[in-house]
């Protein structure tokens, strides 16, 4: 890269700084202290070293800007990344801007779901730099968002000159999932392990993140299942237990609600025939979550219940007097939802209860954000088809093959005045 260009990414790169430090001003938030001094301490070396350069006598005048320029692009994401995203705040411009930085990526960015990618695109997520290091092995919660709904927190592993077991790993072709580090991951609410919250509606899982030293870790709780809403603002703490690491992580910070508009939409429309109904009870949007709630009743008994909705199951068991018996069960019931340009919502997550007569399986599910704001939408509740011994049947591409009930389809108008702050 020659000398214009660094000249170039540096004017922008000041731009950009300038133009966040009036945003900051404005917003009368105050710069640290050991921000402020590590960035003049940097300036300052690089100036000295310019200097020193630029007195040989084969040194144009351009070899001081070209120097600044180089040091700025080359250490932007060491040192401007560091201490900016180190401080207390950071607007979403300046998020913005240092995504734009080498070797500053974003986890939700590049692996997220379209829910994830949104929120990062827009700004509405906090980048933080929390880390522990035990063992010289270093965690770090790099990205945090709370909608509401769900609250999803990127993980990252640094080894240092270790060669450990990777944070996270897929599974492979054949079904099995290589060994990675992670022993145990929880997350404490207010000081409270979600782990110990009992309850159909509360669910912790985790993903892969943008490498194998990355992971995605998401929670959502639901107030169907007895356990208050999170609130607005709360603090978090992120536990993990490592692998070959004698001593526990611990990472603490303060997590607030993102302010984003969110649609709630209540229909409370239903579907039925004689053995099944399908409710559509509440509807809840966001640029990062669509959480829907609804609910499956069985009107009979289940020795009344048709093939289309039950199956015997064979279970195989070496223990008990029972070693291998049939029973009757409702085939697992879900639903798919689609907007009104026939684009199908990505499924997050969920929990519910089971279904019994009379004795409606609520459901609580987290998809994927509508694209476009939708007029429409249209749910299509199916089961899964599955052998008589539990396992899935697969189509050409892997998927569990669908049995549609076109029966209890659903499609509801979206108003569009129903926004909420």
């Amino acid at each position: 890269m020659n000398p214009s260009e660094f000249e170039k990414q540096a004017q922008e790169l000041d731009e950009k700084l300038q133009s966040e430090k009036e945003h900051l001003e404005a917003e009368m938030v105050v710069i640290p202290d050991l921000v402020r001094q590590r960035l003049d301490a940097f300036y300052t070396q690089m100036e000295s070293e310019a200097d020193l350069l630029s007195n040989r006598p084969s040194s144009p005048r351009s070899v001081k800007r070209f120097l600044r320029g180089t040091a700025i692009t080359a250490a932007s994401a060491a040192v401007i990344g560091f201490v900016i995203i180190g401080s207390a705040f950071v607007s979403p411009t300046m998020a913005e801007s240092l995504k734009q930085v080498p070797l500053v990526d974003s986890v939700f960015k590049l692996a997220g779901d379209f829910g994830l990618q949104t929120a990062d695109r827009k700004g509405l997520v906090t980048p933080t730099n929390l880390s522990v290091t035990h063992d010289g092995i270093t965690l770090k919660v790099s990205q945090i968002i709370f909608d509401g709904t769900r609250l999803v927190v990127a993980l990252e592993k640094q080894d240092g000159e270790q060669k450990v077991l990777p944070l996270f790993t897929k599974v492979t072709p054949d079904g099995k999932k290589p060994e990675d580090i992670i022993e145990k991951i929880d997350l404490f609410i207010n000081g409270k392990s979600i782990l110990s919250e009992n309850g159909p509606f509360n669910s912790l899982g985790w993903g892969p993140g943008k490498d194998s030293n990355s992971m995605i870790i998401s929670y959502m709780r639901d107030p169907a299942g007895g356990l208050p809403a999170l609130p607005k603002q709360f603090d978090l703490k992120v536990y993990a237990k490592l692998k070959g690491v004698a001593e526990p992580f611990a990472l603490q910070t303060t997590v607030y609600k993102t302010k984003l508009a969110s649609k709630v939409l209540q229909p409370q429309i239903s579907k039925a025939n004689q053995y099944l109904k399908f409710t559509v009870d509440r509807v809840e949007m966001t640029p990062v979550t669509t959480k829907i709630l609804t609910t499956f009743t069985m009107l009979v008994d289940l020795k009344d219940m048709p093939d289309d909705y039950a199956i015997e199951r064979k279970y195989i068991s070496t223990e008990g007097p029972h070693k291998n018996y049939t029973k009757k069960e409702v085939k697992h019931l879900d639903y798919a939802v689609i907007d009104d340009q026939g684009r199908e919502l990505e499924i997050l997550g969920g929990s519910g209860k089971s279904i019994s007569k009379n004795q409606p399986e609520q459901m609580a599910m987290l998809f994927t954000p509508f694209a476009d704001p939708p007029k429409k939408i249209t749910f299509k509740p199916y089961t899964l088809l599955m052998t008589p011994d539990g396992r899935a049947i697969l189509d050409a591409k892997g998927h569990w093959v669908r049995q549609y009930l076109p029966e209890f389809e659903i499609t509801i108008d979206v108003p569009q005045n129903t926004n909420q702050p």
